[in-house]
């Protein structure tokens, strides 16, 4: 049965980092389908990475692999590890990055080195420890034959916004290349509030809109990735706000 394993990084698409991921995979498993989520997480941004591989998760069909790479201690002694959650397995780092999701099943320290690129490189580990590992995944090794359980892992440090008393409080963690403002209130907080007020700072924007066009500028959406935005359609959100990263978001009930 032909397993995906899905990339997220903050490698870019210039260098030859992604595709090395991905050919990578490939050599331990020929027959996985390899799909890229995003390489475009803002360099180094564990916060925002870990926002992504947890809105990104349930997209994916269950069995499905994430391969959740930013990395800015790769090489030092922290730990890499497997993560099983929501059905679903994520491999990465033991920097926050992977614990982001409320669903988490098990988690698995990779200290088994057989599994890994034969001389792993101590500047890509996304190469040559995390993306065999996914390939011995997808092939249906069993996590316990690469890994030993733990139960301490990092925790991630941009969680999904939750419920606080019928609002749901979050902020922005992201602002895309259209100045559109990305918060970290998914889909589910957005159900929860009915006829909810999204505000900005101290800001009303409004109730959430269907599409860019339903609503007056600004305009707040539940984006394709699942999570709450704010945008100005035809302009930058950012720019016409004055906003920016870390900017408190609530939406409330009217």
């Amino acid at each position: 049965m032909q397993r995906l394993v899905a990339l997220i990084s903050d490698f870019g698409i210039t260098d030859s980092y992604a595709g090395q991921m991905e050919a990578a995979v490939l050599a331990h498993a020929p027959d996985a389908r390899v799909v890229s989520v995003t390489h475009g997480i803002p360099p180094q941004d564990i916060a925002f990475g870990a926002v992504v591989a947890a809105a990104s998760l349930e997209r994916l069909p269950p069995g499905a692999i994430l391969v959740a790479v930013v990395d800015p201690g790769v090489g030092s002694r922290r730990r890499g590890l497997i993560v099983r959650a929501a059905s679903r397995w994520l491999v990465g780092p033991d920097n926050g990055l992977l614990t982001g999701h409320d669903a988490i099943e098990g988690i698995w320290h990779l200290d088994r080195s057989e599994y890994w690129h034969p001389d792993p490189h101590p500047t890509f580990h996304g190469r040559d420890v995390f993306a065999p590992v996914a390939g011995h995944l997808a092939r249906y090794v069993r996590p316990d034959a690469m890994a030993t359980p733990i139960d301490d892992p990092l925790p991630a440090p941009g969680i999904l916004a939750r419920s606080q008393g019928g609002s749901v409080e979050g902020r922005v963690v992201h602002i895309d290349r259209f100045g559109n403002l990305i918060t970290n209130i998914p889909s589910a907080g957005v159900r929860t509030v009915a006829q909810g007020v999204v505000e900005l700072r101290d800001r009303r924007i409004g109730g959430v809109q269907p599409t860019y066009g339903s609503g007056r500028d600004p305009v707040a959406v539940v984006s394709s990735l699942g999570l709450l935005e704010i945008a100005v359609p035809g302009g930058s959100a950012a720019t016409s706000l004055g906003a920016k990263c870390g900017d408190p978001v609530g939406l409330r009930p009217t």
